[in-house]
């Protein structure tokens, strides 16, 4: 079997042995959480899991378009490659696109009928047909009232379908009638700094575990992960073999970039025709149908941030920005002020708010407090980060405090500095 390393590493490895070996063709599967946990990032785990052993994966959301859906995967499967050669990682890259199809159901009403005419479009136009058909977006009414029609379309197309359910805050969910009506059924639960998975039922039978699996909240990898705390967190990859994504722009931006130069660390700057960046270097200019893809409504920006701006071609591109900065980051760092609401000013905001929505790691330095804060179990908690991912996010105000430069500073010399003091050692 190939990519024999990353799918050790897959947390689906584990699920497999607790869910006995998964789901048969014909048979429903089911993840269970109130919003916000991570059911689609479980499920897109699933799906990388079963591309990488060569099945082919429908993945229908009814919640996000599709570069968002995609950006899910590109996060993931960074996460799931650290330390994976560049050549197991290519392939393993062509491999996932060669077997994956992403479909968005937006404003509408998908059904059993939507989905038997998708397959046939599919199969007619592409000659795709998928083994896994993964249905995100679900409330449980609508879980209840569809599952049995859901079931007989899979059976009669011999399909493996995981859906995930969204349960209710309030505790009136009954957890045991939802988990009956699937074969297999897993619950996840917000626990400290992890997510517990708990199996329900495996092979059409109610299941008792003995234990739960812990998972980190944003990969869902099974590791266990303290990110408030820079002396238990994992160590940093090399300098070298970072990257960080930016905008180049004067002030906290240009910062970062200056910081990454003297590291070693490689810089992406995503720009655009007209935009006169601090900071050139690695830089990305996006045409507009790059720039569409993170394509936004001020209305909604200003609706999410509860503030309002002008509408102005040029803010509406700088937001566009922060949407390609930071899908393409697994950890997002900021530099700003965090306001009573909870948002961050300005425009920067938009990045910490898409950062949250994605369930990517994020964190703020509050320039009035001097302190860095981190999202965690829906409030900003002080803490020390240090880098951890090969791929990561810099961007921030451009009015940049002595402080705020500090911070930037001692973030690469807490994450890299052992990586200095080796090789003086040498």
């Amino acid at each position: 079997m190939p990519y024999h390393q990353l799918l050790a590493r897959s947390p689906m490895q584990a699920v497999a042995s607790f869910t006995r070996g998964g789901l048969q063709p014909g048979q429903i599967g089911a993840v269970f959480s109130r919003a916000g946990v991570g059911k689609t990032a479980f499920l897109t785990q699933l799906a990388i899991y079963k591309l990488l052993r060569g099945t082919d994966v429908l993945h229908v959301s009814l919640k996000d378009v599709a570069a968002h859906v995609r950006s899910y995967y590109d996060e993931l499967f960074n996460a799931l490659c650290a330390g994976v050669s560049r050549d197991e990682r290519h392939e393993a890259a062509v491999a996932i696109e060669r077997h994956r199809v992403i479909h968005s159901a937006l404003d509408k009403q998908f059904n059993t009928d939507s989905l038997e005419r998708l397959l046939h479009t599919l199969d007619e136009v592409m000659g795709f047909k998928p083994a896994n058909v993964l249905i995100d977006g679900l409330d449980q009414a609508d879980f209840l009232a569809t599952v049995e029609d859901w079931r007989r379309l899979a059976e009669r197309n011999a399909l493996r379908m995981w859906f995930t359910v969204r349960t209710h805050r309030d505790g009136s969910t009954d957890i045991d009638t939802l988990a009956s009506k699937a074969d297999t059924a897993v619950m996840l639960t917000p626990q400290g700094d992890h997510v517990h998975l708990e199996l329900l039922r495996a092979a059409g039978a109610d299941v008792e575990m003995d234990e739960l699996l812990a998972l980190d909240p944003v990969t869902m990898l099974l590791r266990p992960e303290d990110v408030g705390d820079s002396t238990t967190a994992p160590p940093s990859p090399a300098p070298r073999s970072c990257t960080l994504h930016s905008g180049g722009a004067q002030g906290a931006e240009a910062r970062f970039g200056e910081a990454a130069a003297r590291w070693g660390v490689t810089e992406r700057n995503y720009s655009f025709e007209g935009h006169e960046p601090a900071r050139t270097e690695g830089r990305i200019i996006l045409d507009e149908s790059e720039l569409e893809k993170g394509g936004v409504s001020l209305v909604y920006v200003a609706n999410r941030l509860h503030r309002s701006w002008k509408h102005r071609p040029t803010l509406r591109k700088v937001l566009q920005l922060q949407w390609h900065i930071v899908s393409h980051a697994q950890q997002v760092f900021v530099v700003g002020a965090i306001q009573p609401d909870g948002t961050v000013h300005g425009g920067t905001g938009w990045s910490v708010e898409l950062a949250r929505r994605w369930n990517k790691r994020v964190w703020v330095f509050d320039q009035p407090h001097e302190k860095w804060f981190t999202w965690k179990n829906g409030a900003w908690t002080a803490g020390e980060p240090v880098i951890e991912a090969r791929d990561f996010a810099g961007t921030g105000t451009r009015f940049l405090t002595d402080a705020g430069a500090a911070a930037i500073d001692a973030l690469f010399e807490r994450s890299f500095g052992d990586y200095a003091h080796q090789s003086r050692d040498r």
